[in-house]
């Protein structure tokens, strides 16, 4: 088997896609990882037979439908599955609805979930055929079971950590006014519900800003590590909170690291208390800056936290952390609010899905089409895809998708570079007992042109006899 799997955010999803990655290739096949801005001009010159996709949403259905129509066969591994909403765009309902609904269920071959509550949800409302849903888990949450933890590392110890979540209204990739409003609406919400959260979140945020720097002021013997959200613009918090000597704005690395390495993580509605828990670090909810609107976007993060009533009690958790933690019921609360929604904490994830993924029965034609790769993959492309995808003909997409990075620097973070993937499998591999030295890691290169592409290649080396 020939395989894609596209990644969104390196910072977040490289790690867990490199583990399935590995057991993929374990298993006998070719892997290709491709940038997620890159799988329309990659993907036709991969020579796949199978594509794993980040999301099922409108903003892609064009082009999985063009994928699909080449042969493709298309599942989806989302890479928001798990802290999903009550109720709009994102609730489970509204999730099944859209994929029976827009076309998606006629394209897709499988869809894989990170937790048995929208899996039922999708079951009961016959999204797709049952056959197609698989309940697997996240391979990125893989990490913070005990089988991969160790794997975990970070430089920072003892640091009290600030999971930030306010891509919406501090946007690192989006300057266009009311573009996350447009998302939004293009994704389900309702835009008069939209337009009350997005004026409580901009409040929400302030106010967040604030606490921190009293937080920062209050106990300046706590060394603090602020950690935006991959989406958000850091420097806001630079500007905010510079001044204070025991502050620190980093958003390197992966989240997990940075979690394991902290005393416990502060938030506000952020999905990053679910791996706080997993990895059994106090998750600090600021309950007390919520507004009814955005608490009750996405529930999970506050149910699974140690809410906090006002800045007075915040201080009172932070000076007895200790205490806080041993008093903090994990087991319980991983039972009953981060299983339904995340599976279990086995930290085999990636070998279920590999398990799905190479049990099929369904071998396809490789899909090869430079004609294809000048479109984008797209049915009606914009003059702007065209002219992406000729330069990326001519010159190999790994050249483009550089140069598209020198004149937009904040999709540098969307570059992945073949020696990330071969350090992490390496490690990986060494973690699990197998020889690193199996498996090579190299920059894909087009199958007919040979041009070297963004996306990169992972596979068993043959065994010589």
């Amino acid at each position: 088997m020939r395989i894609g799997w596209v990644v969104d955010h390196p910072k977040r999803d490289l790690a867990g896609s490199v583990l399935a990655a590995y057991q993929l290739a374990s298993r006998g096949a070719s892997v290709a990882i491709i940038p997620m801005y890159e799988q329309g001009v990659d993907v036709p010159r991969l020579g796949l037979d199978t594509l794993v996709a980040n999301y099922a949403r409108a903003a892609n259905l064009d082009l999985m439908r063009s994928f699909a129509a080449a042969g493709l066969a298309l599942y989806v591994l989302d890479t928001e599955g798990g802290v999903l909403a009550a109720k709009g765009g994102n609730s489970p309902p509204a999730m099944a609805a859209y994929v029976r609904g827009s076309g998606y269920a006629d394209v897709l071959s499988g869809y894989f979930f990170w937790g048995d509550r929208l899996h039922a949800t999708f079951n009961d409302n016959q999204a797709m055929q049952p056959g197609q849903l698989h309940l697997t888990g996240c391979p990125r949450f893989d990490f913070a079971a005990p089988k991969w933890r160790t794997l975990l590392d970070g430089e920072r110890l003892g640091y009290l950590l600030v999971n930030a979540n306010f891509p919406l209204v501090n946007s690192r990739f989006s300057s266009k006014p009311g573009a996350e409003r447009e998302t939004m609406i293009r994704a389900g919400w309702d835009g008069a519900y939209i337009d009350r959260f997005l004026a409580d979140l901009k409040q929400v945020f302030a106010n967040y800003l604030v606490e921190i720097g009293r937080l920062a002021a209050a106990r300046p013997d706590r060394q603090i590590l602020i950690r935006p959200h991959p989406f958000e613009n850091e420097e806001v918090y630079r500007t905010a909170l510079g001044q204070h000597a025991n502050v620190v704005v980093d958003g390197a690395g992966s989240v997990l690291d940075m979690i394991q390495n902290a005393a416990a993580i502060i938030h506000l509605n952020c999905g990053t208390a679910i791996e706080a828990v997993l990895l059994g670090k106090l998750p600090i909810q600021l309950e007390y800056l919520n507004t009814p609107a955005t608490a009750g976007h996405a529930l999970l993060p506050a149910r699974v936290s140690r809410p906090t009533m006002s800045f007075e009690e915040l201080l009172a958790v932070v000076d007895d952390i200790d205490g806080e933690t041993r008093k903090f019921d994990f087991a319980s609360v991983h039972a009953a609010d981060i299983h339904p929604y995340f599976h279990r904490n086995d930290g085999q994830a990636a070998e279920r899905v590999a398990d799905v993924l190479v049990g099929v029965n369904d071998r396809r034609q490789p899909f090869v089409s430079l004609s294809s790769a000048l479109r984008g993959t797209r049915p009606n492309p914009s003059l702007g895809q065209i002219a992406k995808g000729a330069a990326s003909l001519l010159f190999g997409s790994a050249a483009t998708e550089r140069l598209r990075t020198w004149f937009s620097p904040a999709r540098r973070d969307k570059r992945i570079e073949p020696s990330d993937v071969r350090r992490l499998l390496e490690r990986i591999a060494a973690h699990d007992k197998c020889d690193p030295s199996l498996f090579a890691v190299e920059r894909a290169r087009c199958a007919k042109t040979g041009l070297p592409l963004a996306s990169i290649a992972i596979q068993k080396r043959p065994v010589r006899a």
